[in-house]
């Protein structure tokens, strides 16, 4: 009877560890899908607004611009800020978290991603990522391809990333944004160097700068320059360019 009674006690541990085993199962299986019920509206949500950089739907991501800029840019609710040639926008909306209640003009040639509703949610999405609630205001402007069409001598600091590789009339842009800074303004230029004379960008496919020659090209329309950071040290290539204005 021992025995037996041994035997049986053992066989009910081992049916009631499976059945818990099974119940633990179904358990995953349930919190699982509830899981993908919950996330995968909001994931399909990110996917639709082709202006969202996916690399920025990550909040690590997000973070490291904003900590990594932060310290070169040093926006502040009081200044005064445009970018030129902002394209989405995406950047500069992390960019507005640095202080609250930013204002930041977004003016773009081609502005597809900064028509106010594509605007507006692009801007939730980021700061919902993010984990904030925005304060900022955006002010979409439609430039030309020889002048930036923002207010004269209005802004304390414009930045320019990415793109002045890309514009057609270099020359008549900066003319263009001289204009719009106020006298003890600056222009930040974020801009992936060549390493070699002729070395093309691999997106757009158009030549980017030698050092030599985007430091000649700014003092040549009146910039002086007077900070330069590597914002990767990894990266050496990656350079932000802070120019004041020649007098």
């Amino acid at each position: 009877m021992d025995v037996e009674n041994s035997d049986f006690l053992q066989f009910v541990i081992t049916a009631e560890n499976s059945s818990n085993s099974a119940r633990l199962q179904m358990l995953h299986l349930f919190l699982f899908v509830c899981f993908v019920l919950i996330r995968q509206p909001s994931k399909a949500q990110f996917d639709v607004n082709g202006c969202l950089d996916k690399h920025f739907t990550k909040r690590d991501n997000i973070e490291w611009l904003l900590t990594g800029y932060k310290r070169i840019y040093d926006f502040h609710k009081q200044e005064k800020l445009a970018s030129v040639g902002a394209g989405s926008g995406v950047r500069e909306i992390i960019y507005s978290m640095m202080d609250d209640s930013i204002s930041f003009y977004l003016q773009d040639i081609n502005p597809v991603c900064l028509q106010p509703e594509d605007l507006a949610l692009t801007i939730r999405q980021v700061y919902q990522i993010a984990g904030r609630v925005s304060t900022a205001t955006f002010i979409p402007i439609r430039g030309k391809e020889k002048e930036t069409r923002l207010p004269e001598r209005f802004f304390d600091k414009i930045i320019i990333e990415n793109s002045l590789h890309e514009f057609t009339y270099p020359n008549e842009m900066l003319t263009s944004i001289r204009g719009n800074l106020k006298k003890e303004g600056y222009l930040f230029i974020w801009e992936l160097i060549a390493r070699r004379p002729g070395q093309k960008h691999k997106g757009c496919r158009k030549p980017l700068f030698t050092e030599e020659s985007l430091l000649k090209l700014l003092d040549e329309n009146g910039f002086s320059l007077t900070e330069k950071t590597v914002v990767d040290p990894h990266y050496q290539a990656d350079r932000v360019y802070k120019f004041a204005l020649k007098y």
